[in-house]
């Protein structure tokens, strides 16, 4: 699985970059990039948010893809920036 970034605050995990933007529902033209997020940085933390339980936490891209890869199928991997 791979890690793609389709804007700022949505993350698809994906075998590839066309399966990323098929999840995604949008046509091709309405994105402006669809970068590769490389493995080197799985290990960076992010601060993602619990609505349910309205509080912050930190988690690393590496946790977060590891459902994906576990379930072997394209899904979301949403984050927003700070």
């Amino acid at each position: 699985m791979k890690l793609f970034a389709i804007n700022e605050t949505e993350w698809i995990a994906a075998n590839s970059k066309e399966e990323a933007i098929d999840l995604s529902g949008l046509e091709p033209e309405e994105i402006n990039e669809c970068e590769e997020i490389p493995e080197s940085e799985w290990d960076e933390e992010i601060v993602g948010f619990d609505e349910g339980k309205n509080h912050e936490f930190k988690i690393s891209i590496r946790a977060l893809m590891a459902i994906a890869i576990k379930r072997n199928e394209p899904m979301y991997v949403m984050t927003e920036n700070e």
